[in-house]
């Protein structure tokens, strides 16, 4: 399994809610809906792909993610099918839902972070939030398969490509063209400090 191969294995779309606006990501994995679920709540698990989180993870209970400072509200916990947070990182206030669906072969995950259509998302895009919940998305890949075959210098491609499919996805939803690919430009820069 490798980095670069993981990309065209998710599908993209930039989504559109009243004032918000965010990203949507879906992809399959070879895991049932039980372990799958058990990688998305399990804080073991959760460190060895994701981040080391702490406090009640449980519907109502309030959470934070050791490494980003990121803390929520979990709204909605139903085994097994959905996951619904509130994302709260520093001042800014979004939702992130996590539904798991049959496939076949595996399990559907699809991940939809919303948030307001702000200054941040006029600069960069659904890139910026998108490559995180891509790179996410690999990880979680890697830690379901335990395998990894990731070449050097192969982070600053897939940031690159994955920028340009968000660009895409912007467009796709009736985004103008030249303006999503500053933006997954000026993304790009920030990622790899260009």
């Amino acid at each position: 399994m490798n980095l670069l191969d993981q990309i065209p294995l998710v599908t993209r779309r930039v989504v559109r809610e009243g004032a918000g606006v965010g990203v949507e990501l879906s992809r399959t994995y070879p895991a049932s809906e039980a372990d799958l679920w058990d990688a998305l709540t399990d804080p073991a698990r959760l460190e060895n792909w994701f981040e080391t989180v702490s406090g009640a993870l449980s519907e109502g209970g309030r959470f934070r993610l050791t490494d980003s400072g990121v803390a929520g509200t979990i709204t909605t916990c139903t085994p097994e099918r959905l996951l619904r947070l509130t994302w709260e990182d520093n001042d800014n206030l979004s939702t992130v839902e996590v539904t798991l669906s049959p496939a076949d072969p595996g399990t559907r995950l699809t991940l939809t972070h919303l948030a307001p259509a702000d200054e941040h998302w006029a600069v960069y895009g659904p890139a910026a939030g998108g490559i995180g919940w891509d790179s996410s998305l690999v990880a979680l890949a890697f830690h379901m398969a335990m395998d990894t075959d990731t070449q050097e210098g192969e982070e600053e491609t897939f940031i690159r490509e994955v920028a340009h499919l968000w660009a895409q996805a912007l467009a796709n939803s009736g985004g103008d063209p030249a303006a999503a690919r500053a933006q997954a430009e000026r993304t790009i820069a920030f990622y790899l400090g260009e």
